[in-house]
């Protein structure tokens, strides 16, 4: 068991001469030139639909809502929304530019770092490095924002008794106020006597508010001489909440009008969302962000603009399903964390997955082909995970490592040999010469292609060619010549070695020989393909 530990970890301090193995889109997030079954996971907010956009930091939430104030109505629109939270406590501003927000969706990110995470896994087998190359050659008007309640009716400013307004803001050609009232009617006549038709219907919905810890802001334009854009206005509001809220009962006054929602909260958080809105409603989570905003952008970025992490919740539900406020909870779900390190760490999740593989798959395949490991469920494990090294450090592991049970009388021998220093040399000898075989089979299936590179027509000289040739053959050929000296036996010694042949003893790994060993290695290959796919989609079913 000592020898095994020792080949293992001989074998492992190679372990970073597979890397050049490692597909580039698994080692670093790069731009893959082949199709993308996930490249929808890129998110951009320059979006048609209602968005709104959350910063929420010790207790204080920073909201921006896009104003829905487009088209030729637009002028002297109201746009309410409720507030949970004293007046007092509420602060408003007007921005004349959206945050932009872009990242990669963790859990599609993370579905396509396994794809390559897949191939990386089959090419470790070598001989399937040419079918995963060809593979991958082969595949290579809107609706106003929710909330707006009425259309323009004249101008006026009539407030009444029941009515306070705590703040009132003119900027960027629209006005806001955050107001409180005693009834549904008061806000109704409010808004109305502004010039505002506001629905009757709003006034069932708004009586929700009334003599709770509910503020109202109202925005609208106030000067339509400038050129105003859902696309690029917003209310900022700032208050305390003890959950993330975003206001959608409102929106209920439209029936069955679809007003399709976006909100994008800083951080990866857990929307309740209520049963009515579930089957419409899409949560996803982003990594991986760059936030870019203008100077009023600031305070609601707080500084930072890189590395930002948010959550995407879609909402594409009929109004009249819109009976509840939506809270968030400012907490992230465990599934993010795990989808979140398989989209970041690729080539640490391709690693992980390959060691797990490959011991799973040795203690299938040795179960099977070894029936006096049976019981060293261990040893099995420790052969499987050679395969690290790709399929030649699996060899060569197979080679050395004893699968059958010991003749204690040949123990004189082995110790004899042993002294002599056969052991050592015989066995570098074996590492070496797997190791270097497939490097002399590369460099004879090239040689064609040079000579036709350095053919007739050709501005390469013949002695290019020779030096070309003997560069490309020096180290195959240096290893394979000193492999051959270092396993030469001494005349004298010859007799140890046959006494070994007599016992069945293999004169290179000094173990008994097993031919299930040469099934071995093929079953452990087809089970691995298998065994790492099926693992692969296990996780990618998870995350």
């Amino acid at each position: 068991m000592k020898k095994l530990f020792t080949l293992i970890t001989l074998l492992l301090i190679a372990l970073l001469a597979v890397f050049s193995f490692v597909p580039k889109s698994v080692l670093a997030d790069g731009m893959m030139i082949r199709p993308d079954p996930y490249s929808d996971r890129w998110d951009y907010s320059n979006e048609s639909n209602q968005q709104a956009f959350i910063n929420y930091d010790n207790g204080l939430q920073k909201m921006i809502i896009s104003v829905g104030l487009e088209g030729e109505n637009s002028n002297g629109v109201v746009w309410l929304f409720p507030v949970p939270s004293d007046p007092n406590k509420v602060a408003i501003d007007v921005v004349k530019i959206l945050p932009q927000l872009s990242g990669e969706e963790i859990s599609k990110k993370a579905k396509s770092n396994l794809d390559d995470t897949t191939k990386f896994l089959q090419m470790t087998q070598i001989y399937t490095i040419p079918f995963v190359l060809l593979s991958r050659t082969l595949g290579t008007a809107g609706t106003n924002g929710f909330g707006t309640l009425g259309a323009p009716e004249g101008a006026g400013r009539g407030v009444e008794p029941d009515v306070v307004v705590y703040e009132h803001l003119e900027k960027e050609g629209i006005t806001s106020e955050i107001i409180t009232a005693k009834t549904a009617s008061g806000l109704y006549d409010y808004l109305k006597n502004k010039g505002l038709k506001i629905e009757s219907g709003s006034i069932p919905v708004l009586d929700n508010y009334i003599g709770k810890e509910y503020s109202f802001v109202a925005s609208w334009i106030s000067s339509p001489e400038k050129n105003i854009s859902a696309q690029n206005r917003g209310v900022f509001v700032t208050f305390p909440t003890k959950n993330i809220y975003f206001p959608m009962l409102p929106t209920s006054v439209y029936g069955s009008k679809t007003v399709p929602v976006t909100i994008r909260v800083i951080g990866h958080v857990s929307p309740k969302v209520f049963q009515e809105i579930k089957s419409y409603t899409k949560t996803e989570y982003y990594i991986g962000s760059y936030a870019s905003f203008a100077d009023d952008l600031k305070n609601f970025y707080s500084g930072q603009n890189q590395n930002i992490k948010y959550t995407k919740i879609e909402i594409n539900a009929p109004s009249k399903f819109l009976t509840e406020d939506l809270w968030i909870i400012n907490f992230s779900p465990i599934k993010t964390y795990y989808s979140t390190f398989v989209a970041k760490h690729p080539a640490i999740s391709a690693i992980l997955l390959l060691i797990i593989s490959s011991l799973m798959t040795g203690i299938l395949a040795g179960l099977i082909a070894f029936r006096a490991l049976r019981k060293n469920i261990f040893k099995l494990g420790l052969i499987g995970l050679s395969n690290c090294l790709s399929i030649f450090g699996l060899l060569i592991t197979t080679a050395l490592v004893g699968t059958k049970e010991k003749n204690e009388s040949i123990e004189p021998v082995l110790t004899e040999i042993k002294q002599k220093g056969y052991f050592w040399r015989r066995k570098l000898a074996t590492i070496l010469l797997l190791a270097d075989s497939p490097f002399l089979v590369i460099f004879l299936f090239t040689i064609p292609s040079l000579i036709d590179l350095f053919g007739p027509g050709s501005p390469y000289t013949t002695a290019k060619l020779i030096s070309v040739l003997v560069s490309a053959a020096l180290v195959p050929v240096a290893v394979l010549v000193f492999s051959l000296i270092i396993r030469r036996i001494k005349p004298e010694d010859k007799n140890l070695f046959e006494q070994l042949k007599l016992n069945n003893y293999s004169s290179w790994s000094f173990q008994p020989k097993d031919r299930t060993k040469i099934i071995f290695v093929p079953l452990f290959s087809i089970s691995f393909l298998i065994v790492s796919w099926l693992l692969v989609k296990l996780v990618e079913f998870t995350v």
